[in-house]
C-alpha cells in the first residue's frame, strides 16, 4: 500500500486549495479556469481529474492542484486562496487552462488574467469548447506562442500528459524545476555539478522562459532561473541567477 494515505493506486494525488503539496512527484499539473458559484452548477474538475487518473502511466506520482475545496472542507480566506494558487502554478510542470466561457453563467474572467500570465510560460496548454464565448483573444496568443488547442476536457488532459511524459522524480526545492527547464542540457549539466559538489536546491523560480523549442520545453528553450542553494560545507544559501540562451548556460 503506499504510504501516502492521500495517493491512489494509480499514482496520482490529487491538493485541494486547503491542503499542502506533497514533498515529492514526478509531474505536476494545476487545473486552471472558472469555478461555478452557484453550487447547482457541476464543476468540469471532477471529469479533467477523472481523464488524469484514465491516462497517467508515469512509475512516479502525479500531483494535480485543484483550486477548489477538499470534500467536507472549506475555501481560505481570500489573499490565502491567491497566494496557494499562486505558488501551485509556479511548482507545476502544466498549467492546463478549460476555460467553458458563458458570459451569463460562467464568465471566467479571472481567468483571462492567469492566461495572461501563463501563455508565455512554455507550460500552458488550453482547452475550450467550440461554442465558448469570447475566446477569440486567447486563441490568437494560442496560435501565436504555439500553445496547444483542445476542444474537450479528454483532449486537453491528453494533451497536457503528452507534454509531462513520463514525467521527472524531484523532491524539496527540485519540484519548483519544472520539466521544460528541467531536461535541458545546461539546467543538467549545472544541476549534475551542485549535487557532485553535495551542495542541496532548496528553491527556484523560473523569471524568463522562451527560444525556438519553448512550448516542447526542446534542448534550444532558453531561460533564466532564480534559484537558492544550500552548500554543502553548510555555508548561508546562496541566491544565484542562472541563465541559459542561444544553447550555453552561465553564472549571472
Amino acid at each position: 500500500m503506499p504510504s501516502d494515505p492521500t495517493l491512489r493506486p494509480d499514482g496520482v494525488r490529487v491538493v485541494h486549495v486547503d491542503e499542502d503539496p506533497p514533498a515529492a512527484w514526478s509531474a505536476a499539473v494545476y487545473l486552471c479556469g472558472p469555478t461555478p458559484t452557484d453550487p447547482r452548477e457541476t464543476s468540469w474538475r471532477p471529469a479533467a481529474v477523472a481523464a488524469l487518473r484514465e491516462r497517467w502511466t508515469g512509475g512516479g506520482t502525479l500531483a494535480v492542484f485543484v483550486p477548489e475545496p477538499s470534500p467536507g472542507g472549506h475555501y481560505p480566506a481570500y489573499a490565502d486562496q491567491i497566494g496557494w494558487e499562486e505558488e501551485a502554478m509556479r511548482l507545476s510542470d502544466v498549467v492546463v487552462f478549460w476555460i467553458p466561457r458563458d458570459m451569463a453563467r460562467l464568465p471566467g474572467l479571472v481567468s483571462n488574467i492567469k492566461w495572461g500570465t501563463w501563455c508565455g510560460s512554455g507550460r500552458a496548454v488550453l482547452g475550450a469548447p467550440p461554442a465558448a464565448e469570447r475566446m477569440e483573444y486567447l486563441l490568437h496568443f494560442a496560435d501565436a506562442l504555439a500553445v496547444p488547442v483542445a476542444r474537450t476536457v479528454e483532449e486537453t488532459v491528453r494533451v497536457a500528459l503528452d507534454r509531462v511524459g513520463t514525467g521527472v522524480p524531484r523532491a524539496g526545492g527540485e519540484r519548483a524545476v519544472p520539466l521544460p527547464v528541467w531536461r535541458t542540457g545546461p539546467f543538467r549539466r549545472w544541476y549534475g555539478e551542485r549535487t557532485a559538489a553535495g551542495d542541496r536546491l532548496l528553491d527556484a523560480r523560473v523569471e524568463w522562459f522562451g527560444g525556438a523549442g519553448a512550448q516542447a520545453g526542446a534542448e534550444a528553450a532558453e531561460w533564466l532561473l532564480t534559484v537558492t542553494v544550500a552548500p554543502a560545507d553548510g555555508a548561508a544559501p546562496a541566491v544565484t541567477r542562472l541563465l541559459a540562451a542561444q544553447g550555453q548556460g552561465m553564472l549571472m
